[in-house]
């Protein structure tokens, strides 16, 4: 057997033939894990990963699929960032897992959790496994051990409903029958009078949602569903569902599969559902609805509910599945339950697998690390770029990164070693040559550090900040003939960058010093007494510590 990983659109959009296969293949296999939907699902997000089964070591063909997704925490008491792998739908799907031909399910399990056991994560979820009970218990077996342990819960939301439980209607062949063996004599008395008044009344009409209407009719759905959520969910968290579930609903839309009934009182919209149609499995799935809560009779859950069970069925639809969670107005639809679980692996270290960063994860801790710098989080920012170093020796964003905060942390002679490890390992030196002339300013290691900034000057020798620095440099190192004629060269050019022309005009503010206190001192008499040598001496070096001075301006922001 063969594990490949699929990371790639192009990746995904070839394999669609083998998926189809083993989705249909598979009993088990719901429609949150077909390709068509997880090809619009996953194109909108990152770091998501397929682990694709073969038979063999060649071109076989696949025969399982495991869809997951990479995600990132910080822990702000220690600083270090930790992993977690989960289920590629999760936030949107009612059901995730993995899909595998019957024959292979054994190898999938087996060679699905031997990969995972290599990954480094710190939790594994397995939130709304679907699927037989045998695949979960497998996975259990497999990854747990002494350095990960497990456990099971049953998500319930404030209304105390067990997400867990998934009521799913098996329509037979007739609406007829269908009324008969799954509602009560009540329930069913009462849906075939609502259905006549609304199908006999020109005042009631249901309608379905076109490319015309579909923005109207989720308008309509969406709020209908906030008057009722808002007050508990609050505005923030009420907004952030719908724009997630419309785009989801959108893109089903797009692909042909969505249902969006709407019953209509006259003008006035009473209720709506969205249903995803799962064409490949004859099914179909109630995703969201919204109702006037004002509306007492009719109903309009009931109707638009029945309306479409009714519809599915003459269109030759297997299931009417409700999704995750027991509510109880599902039950007078006369559904059977689906159960499916919640398994959190956990390491017992608390930190990832193999004590390093993902390799799926490392792009998103450097650029938290780098926000975090430039919040002023300088220790959360220093423990990531440790924590990448650890994970990546030779990362070269976070061994700068690392090097400017030792800079300004005051530990100058590890930041030099840092910067000068850097030359000649990156494309463009210059930023780490600026660094490096600036710590050894802060060093007192002028001469070293005029070199520096010369070989900015040597690949740009237009840029005004390097020339400054060098003077700086020079002036500091008691060589004011030198420093003259770098802050003079800066005059032969004109600067469009901001920042250039600041250091330009600092240049020539320094050069105009340097020739003042030249003309103040060939002004002097010229004395050969040593008193009056040791006043030039001291004079010069007064020069020279002004300049000393303003490296403290060179610290980086």
């Amino acid at each position: 057997m063969r594990i490949d990983v699929i990371d790639t659109e192009a990746g995904f959009e070839a394999v669609r033939e083998d998926w189809d296969r083993v989705y249909m293949d598979d009993p088990h296999a719901q429609h949150f894990l077909s390709w068509i939907w997880l090809k619009s699902y996953l194109f909108h997000r990152k770091r998501w990963f397929i682990l694709a089964l073969r038979e063999r070591e060649d071109r076989s063909p696949y025969v399982a699929f495991f869809p997951l997704r990479v995600t990132t925490q910080h822990d702000k008491k220690t600083g270090v960032f930790f992993d977690e792998i989960i289920m590629a739908g999760n936030f949107s799907a009612d059901y995730t897992g993995f899909i595998a031909q019957p024959d292979y399910e054994h190898h999938a399990t087996a060679g699905f959790a031997a990969y995972l056991k290599r990954q480094n994560w710190t939790h594994l979820k397995l939130e709304y496994f679907s699927g037989p009970p045998e695949r979960r218990e497998a996975l259990v077996r497999a990854l747990q051990g002494p350095e990960v342990m497990f456990r099971d819960s049953s998500p319930r939301n404030p209304e105390n409903i067990d997400n867990c439980i998934c009521p799913v209607v098996t329509l037979p062949p007739s609406f007829d029958d269908y009324l008969e063996q799954k509602m009560s004599s009540q329930t069913r008395q009462k849906l075939r009078r609502f259905l006549r008044k609304v199908e006999g009344d020109d005042d009631y009409r249901i309608t379905m949602a076109t490319p015309e209407t579909i923005d109207r009719d989720l308008d309509i759905l969406f709020e209908l569903w906030r008057t009722k959520w808002i007050g508990r969910k609050g505005k923030e968290r009420t907004e952030r569902l719908i724009g997630a579930t419309r785009q989801l609903l959108m893109d089903s839309f797009k692909d042909g599969n969505l249902d969006v009934p709407v019953m209509w009182y006259g003008d006035r919209p009473l209720g709506a559902l969205a249903n995803i149609i799962d064409r490949q499995k004859k099914s179909i799935l109630f995703y969201i609805t919204g109702r006037d809560e004002t509306w007492k009779t009719p109903s309009p859950g009931l109707i638009l509910h029945g309306y479409c069970i009714r519809r599915a069925i003459t269109d030759g639809f297997k299931t009417y599945d409700f999704l995750r969670g027991n509510e109880p107005y599902k039950y007078m639809f006369g559904p059977d339950e689906r159960r499916i679980s919640c398994t959190l692996f956990r390491t017992r270290s608390g930190r990832n697998l193999g004590d390093v960063i993902h390799p799926r994860s490392i792009r998103f801790v450097y650029d938290q690390a780098l926000q975090m710098y430039r919040d002023g989080a300088k220790a959360f920012a220093e423990a990531a770029f440790r924590q990448l170093l650890e994970t990546v020796p030779s990362h070269m964003g976070a061994e700068f990164g690392l090097a400017s905060l030792m800079f300004e942390k005051g530990k100058l002679h590890e930041a030099e070693a840092g910067f000068t490890a850097l030359i000649g390992r990156i494309d463009d030196p210059n930023p780490v040559y600026l660094r490096l002339g600036d710590t050894q300013l802060a060093l007192g290691s002028y001469d070293e550090a005029a070199r520096t900034f010369g070989r900015i000057i040597e690949r740009s020798p237009y840029d005004a900040q390097a020339h400054y620095k060098q003077g700086v440099a020079l002036a500091a190192a008691g060589r004011q003939p030198e420093a003259a004629r770098v802050f003079a060269m800066v005059e032969q050019y004109n600067y469009d960058n901001p920042l250039q022309r600041k250091f330009a005009e600092k240049s020539r503010e320094a050069l105009r010093r340097i020739v003042s206190e030249t003309e103040q001192a060939a002004a002097a008499p010229v004395a050969a007494s040593k008193g009056q040598k040791t006043s030039r001496r001291n004079q010069t070096g007064r020069a020279s510590a002004k300049f000393e001075r303003g490296a403290a301006e060179l610290v980086p922001a």
